[in-house]
């Protein structure tokens, strides 16, 4: 996502029905948005946020903080979410996620 909530590109596994309609989808996405600005807020104190998991009854969501933008993921609720952002972060190649 980019930073006003726009899907910048995706990729759905073959087969996959997705749960949400396409204005639903648009809705997470700025939803996504709105609280990965709102973490700002406590960036001075904190520090930045890095990722973040959301889990509902049907699905789990994984977002990737970048500079500017959102990588957002939706898995099953069983999977092993630890594993799937290790796994991530070396491919987007980021000098901040290396420490992690």
């Amino acid at each position: 996502l980019c930073k006003c909530g726009r899907l910048k590109a995706y990729r759905r596994k073959r087969g996959m029905i997705p749960h949400l309609s396409v204005p639903e989808t648009k809705l997470v996405h700025r939803e996504a948005m709105l609280k990965a600005k709102m973490n700002h807020v406590f960036d001075q104190k904190l520090g930045k946020t890095n990722w973040a998991i959301e889990s509902r009854d049907n699905v789990k969501w994984i977002t990737i903080y970048l500079e500017r933008d959102l990588l957002l993921l939706s898995t099953e609720r069983s999977s092993n979410h630890d594993m799937i952002i290790q796994k991530i972060l070396p491919m987007l190649n980021l000098e901040e996620y290396r420490a992690i």
